[in-house]
């Protein structure tokens, strides 16, 4: 009897492991030769240039139209997860494609996924994560024309900073990627 109930116990434990003590495990790095790691690069340079253009019109008192940041996040949130796989299995889930997570995933619940992209950020690919994060964080601090003036600048005030945190981090993923001097 004792043998028996030592082989359930050792069979509980080890199926609690599994099931509780696993983490999922990075998907493997994805492979780019130099040529697409410099046009990468690129495209976060003309990203920054874009965001550099939000900003001038936010601090101008401009509000940035929905489409215009969506359409701007829905590609670079491409951009972003092309390079890195777990980011690209979140966002493209069920094959799903960004505009598709926009629309379903982060709008149902925009805490619960800038939370998700978040903590994948603690486990690695830092600086690509964080832009995502922030990238979405852009979109819950959109103005809205229809509220009262107060309320839009103290909004626009939120957009640029998160504008700024974006830029922040897009430029060290392009530093990252920057040809090395021998």
């Amino acid at each position: 009897m004792p043998t028996l109930r030592l082989r359930l116990l050792h069979l509980l434990m080890v199926l609690m492991v599994c099931l509780g003590g696993c983490a999922p495990a990075e998907p493997p790095a994805i492979v780019v030769s130099e040529e697409e790691r410099e046009e990468f690069r690129q495209e976060i340079l003309a990203d920054m240039d874009k965001i550099d253009t939000f900003l001038q019109k936010s601090r101008r008192g401009v509000n940035i139209s929905e489409m215009s940041l969506g359409w701007f996040v829905m590609i670079l949130l491409n951009e972003l997860s092309a390079q890195d796989g777990r980011l690209f299995d979140h966002i493209h889930h069920d094959d799903a494609n960004a505009e598709l997570y926009l629309r379903n995933d982060f709008q149902t619940n925009p805490a619960r996924e800038i939370a998700a992209i978040d903590a994948m950020a603690r486990d690695g690919r830092t600086s690509i994560r964080l832009a995502a994060r922030e990238a979405l964080i852009c979109l819950t601090s959109l103005p809205d024309n229809n509220t009262p003036v107060e309320v839009q600048v103290e909004t626009r005030t939120e957009l640029v900073a998160a504008l700024l945190r974006l830029r922040r981090y897009l430029a060290k993923v392009a530093q990252d990627l920057a040809p090395q001097s021998p």
